[in-house]
């Protein structure tokens, strides 16, 4: 018995899509918005300043206690942040700009 296949679009991966550019940056300008390096930030987290720099590039990829704790480091939370996140968002939306990065 054969078994019949529809043709999928497969989602990309998060990592390649342009809004995960997006998501790095508001991380850097979160940690950036409250005046601290990469080195304080790494210290307040209890982590090496390799970590920042590895998550604000996309390398490392953050779980959501992750991020929770990079927002309180920062002075924020998560609800301020993903509301930046949203915005930025729609305003790359609005410029068109926000088109899936081909790997």
């Amino acid at each position: 018995m054969a078994t019949v296949r529809k043709s999928t679009k497969r989602a990309l991966k998060s990592l390649y899509r342009s809004e995960n550019q997006v998501f790095l940056a508001t991380l850097r300008a979160l940690r950036q918005g409250q005046g601290l390096t990469q080195v304080q930030l790494a210290e307040k987290l209890s982590r090496n300043q390799n970590f920042v720099t590895a998550a604000e590039r996309g390398v490392v990829r953050l779980d959501g206690l992750q991020l929770r704790d990079w927002c309180q480091a920062c002075d924020s939370d998560l609800i301020a942040w993903a509301t930046e996140i949203e915005r930025q968002l729609r305003a790359e939306q609005r410029k068109g700009s926000t088109r899936k990065v081909k790997k």
